[in-house]
This record gives C-alpha cells, sequence and structure tokens, in this order.
C-alpha cells in the first residue's frame, strides 16, 4: 500500500516533542494540626500527568524543626527546668512559657527529688482525629534537674543535720579496728588524674557534683 506524504513542522515549542509540558501551579498548603515529622499531605491528580496515563498526586512531607526548650513524644511535650536547693525542699514557684506563647504560673509545694518529673495535665500537642480536628491536649512533662550549691559553711551545715531526716544506713562499726580504715571524699576532675593504664576508649564518669562543707 501507498504511504502519506506529511509535511514536517518542527517539534511543539512547548513540549519539544515529548508530549509533556511543565507548569506551574500555587497550592493553599494548611499545615494540619499535631503535624508530626515525616507526615505526608497529599494533593491528588497534581502530580506528573503521562499522555494517555491518569495524573499523580503531588506529594508534600513535612520536617519538623527541633525546638530549643521542648521535645514532642506523640501528642505530649517534655521540657527540662533547673531549680535551686530550696526550691527543690521547701517548694517551686515559677514562670513557663507555653508553645503558642502564653504565661504559666507553675506552683509545687511538696519536695523534689533530683530528675523528678511533673506533669502538667492538657498543656501538650492537639490529639488528632480521623479528619484532623483535634478532640484534646496532651500532657507536658517537666524534668527538675536540682542546682545543689558548691560549698555550704559548717554552721549551715550544723543546721541542716537538726532539721533534714537522719542517714538510713546502719553506722554501728568499729573504728578502732585494725581492718577499718578512714577514706575521704574528694573533687573528681578527670583532667588532672593520671590514667594508670586506664583504656582510653572507656567512659569517663561524669557524676553530679556534691554538696561540701567548708572545713574550718
Amino acid at each position: 500500500s501507498s504511504g502519506i506524504n506529511a509535511e514536517y513542522g518542527g517539534a511543539c515549542p512547548t513540549c519539544g516533542g515529548r508530549g509533556i509540558a511543565i507548569a506551574q501551579k500555587k497550592l493553599d498548603l494548611r499545615i494540619p494540626h499535631n503535624c508530626r515529622d515525616g507526615q505526608d499531605l497529599v494533593f491528588e491528580g497534581l502530580g506528573h500527568h503521562l499522555p494517555g496515563e491518569e495524573a499523580g498526586d503531588a506529594v508534600i512531607i513535612f520536617r519538623v524543626a527541633e525546638h530549643p526548650k521542648f521535645s514532642r513524644k506523640g501528642s505530649h511535650l517534655y521540657t527540662e527546668r533547673e531549680i535551686s536547693l530550696s526550691e527543690a525542699i521547701t517548694g517551686l514557684q515559677m514562670p513557663l512559657e507555653t508553645l503558642d506563647g502564653r504565661k504559666l504560673w507553675v506552683r509545687s509545694s511538696g519536695t523534689i527529688s533530683p530528675g523528678c518529673i511533673r506533669c502538667i495535665e492538657g498543656e501538650g500537642m492537639p490529639v488528632p482525629t480521623m479528619h484532623q480536628r483535634h478532640i484534646g491536649y496532651g500532657n507536658l512533662y517537666i524534668k527538675f534537674m536540682v542546682v545543689f550549691p558548691d560549698r555550704l559553711d559548717r554552721e549551715t551545715c550544723e543546721r541542716l543535720k537538726e532539721v533534714m531526716p537522719a542517714t538510713s544506713r546502719p553506722l554501728d562499726i568499729d573504728r578502732s579496728r585494725e581492718d577499718v580504715e578512714e577514706a575521704r571524699l574528694r573533687d573528681y576532675d578527670p583532667t588532672s588524674q593520671p590514667s594508670y593504664g586506664q583504656d582510653e576508649s572507656e567512659d569517663e564518669y561524669d557524676g553530679p557534683p556534691g554538696v561540701q562543707c567548708v572545713q574550718q
């Protein structure tokens, strides 16, 4: 059979003969409540569209930046705060600014141990539902780091012994026995200690400094 002669007019100036044109479109992007790191948002039918095939989707993946004071797990928020030894023993009052800029006045009348975690209910992230409407809020957990004074004078130490509970450790030891030796605790400075063959790969002990009484 005979063919048909067609005049070639050159490639399409828009797609270059590929049959695909790149177009830009502005999207109304609304970040959902309680958005998590790695969460995606799908715009159906706004992806690549090849001739004769169904258009793909445009997928937005969120990367949540770290906050300098708060971290999160699910809908709960976590933070750390330093308090003095006096606040830990006698009670605590402190201001706390939330993620949305509100001011909270935090109060606690009981004692707080180092590393103690306390909870403020309902001050976390929104709890989402399938329709992205939150039905409540998670909690805010505060870990308290007690800052001990470097030193206390002898008089203060004696007053503390009068009001603080006595040690629960048994002290029934005969110090006059030959097999009993006295050992004093000193400050630990890893930079000034000789290694004596210590393996350099071992981790240095990084224990918290204690309260010391000034010798008079």
